[in-house]
C-alpha cells in the first residue's frame, strides 16, 4: 500500500517540532530555555494527532524560532553555529508544517 505524501510531511513535521523543543532544553542555560519551549508545547496535541488547523498555526509560530535563531547567530559570534543549527531545525519544521496542510488539501476530495 502507497502512503501519501502527506504521511512523510508529518512525520518530518513531528520529528523536527520534538527535535526542536528537546535541544531548546538541553541547550539552554537556566529557566529561560524552559520559557522559551513553552510556546512550542501548545500545539503538541494537535499536531500528533494530525489536525491541520493546528498544522496551520503552529507554522506561523514556529518562523519566530527561525528568526529569532538566525538573530542570534549573527548578534553573538560565539554561538553561531548552535543558533544556525537550530535556525535550521526550526525551518525544516516550518516547511514541513506547511506542506503537510497544502498535501491534506490536495489528497481530500
Amino acid at each position: 500500500m502507497k502512503r501519501p505524501l502527506s504521511f512523510y510531511a508529518r512525520v518530518v513535521a513531528i520529528a523536527s517540532h520534538l527535535l526542536l523543543i528537546v535541544l531548546m532544553l538541553i541547550g539552554s542555560r537556566g529557566g529561560s530555555g524552559a520559557l522559551l519551549v513553552l510556546p512550542l508545547l501548545l500545539p503538541i496535541a494537535g499536531i500528533i494527532r494530525g489536525r491541520a488547523y493546528t498544522y496551520s498555526w503552529a507554522c506561523m509560530l514556529v518562523v519566530f524560532y527561525a528568526a529569532g535563531y538566525l538573530a542570534s547567530g549573527y548578534a553573538q559570534p560565539m554561538q553561531k553555529w548552535s543558533a544556525f543549527f537550530l535556525a535550521s531545525i526550526a525551518a525544516i519544521d516550518f516547511v514541513a508544517l506547511v506542506l503537510y496542510v497544502r498535501l491534506l488539501a490536495r489528497e481530500r476530495p
